[in-house]
């Protein structure tokens, strides 16, 4: 039996792009292949386009009520997000005959304050724009950061600090030892930062859901860590003539090519980093990264970029 922690990016689960219920019974089916082998499995989504637009609608409407923080907006994703995943996967649960509690926790995480207030914009949230689009949003909003986003576009840009810990973390683990499929960490967390009177304060910030997914991983002694994107394999020289897909990977090797600059800091390079810590956190553990398209043959060994601390042959296809 292994236990999982699976991480769905929030572009995958944009309705304009994709029928929600369509990619929940996708994941359905491969959940209740792990869960009848005896598997335990914790779910974690991204919220990147759906926290950015709902943030951008509540500054189109403070002229009539007030702005909710980017913090509050995460929590507000988090609980939409994690009501779609679990009404759909359990209606889809069903359909397998399988029977299983999902439970929805929201998540609050713990940054760093002094992290928070050193920290550079890199989070890409929101839609993606055209330059002109951007700039006008920019006159509109002081202060706001927009960067190109790989070969999509402008996108907003907010501070990401890293997570130290989860608050709920004893109850997800209690949770996933009593068989229940967990969703935690929606959209990275809920940001906050622990004051000296033990008093916790939201703040505005958004979490890497992968850097989360991992925190979670290495909290509930998974065995594999999966960071699901939109490409089925991590690339070197992306995009260009000579780009190579990486299969399966030892860590020390991955860390060179991220040495070497060859991952973005608003797209793989967090999902590299977080597999890195995952895989090598203990002798053992695996993560891959690849396509929630391919999420089936990703737990069958067949697609995804592994990654291994165990010394191992970089293949690329």
């Amino acid at each position: 039996m292994k236990r999982y922690v699976i991480a769905i990016g929030g572009n995958a689960l944009e309705e304009k792009k994709n029928s929600l219920p369509e990619i929940f019974r996708q994941i359905a089916g491969c959940i209740a292949h792990l869960i009848e082998k005896g598997d335990s499995i914790a779910i974690v989504f991204g919220n990147g386009p759906q926290v950015g637009k709902l943030v951008m609608q509540n500054h189109y409407a403070s002229k009539e009520i007030e702005e909710n923080t980017i913090d509050e907006c995460v929590a507000m994703t988090q609980a939409l997000i994690g009501y779609q995943l679990e009404k759909e996967l359990g209606n889809a649960l069903l359909s397998y005959g399988v029977k299983r509690n999902i439970v929805n926790v929201i998540t609050q995480v713990v940054v760093d304050e002094q992290e928070l207030a050193h920290a550079k914009p890199t989070k890409p949230i929101g839609a993606a724009y055209s330059k002109e689009e951007a700039d006008r949003l920019c006159r509109e909003r002081p202060g706001i950061v927009f960067k190109e986003d790989s070969l999509r576009g402008w996108r907003r840009v907010v501070v990401s600090p890293k997570p130290l810990r989860i608050r709920e973390i004893e109850t997800i683990r209690a949770l996933l030892e009593q068989e229940n499929i967990v969703i935690a960490g929606g959209g990275g967390g809920i940001p906050v930062i622990e004051k000296a009177d033990k008093e916790y304060l939201g703040v505005d910030a958004v979490i890497d859901k992968d850097y989360t997914a991992e925190r979670i991983a290495e909290d509930v002694e998974a065995d594999v860590l999966v960071l699901l994107t939109g490409v089925e394999y991590v690339a070197i020289h992306y995009g260009r003539e000579e780009q190579q897909n990486l299969k399966e990977i030892s860590s020390d090797e991955m860390k060179q090519y991220e040495a070497d600059g060859e991952f973005s800091e608003g797209s793989m390079l967090p999902k590299v980093k977080a597999a890195l810590q995952f895989a090598e956190s203990r002798p053992g553990r695996e993560a891959v990264i690849g396509t929630l398209a391919k999420l089936e043959d990703i737990l069958a060994g067949t697609s995804g970029t592994r990654i291994k601390e165990a010394e191992g042959i970089c293949k690329r296809i």
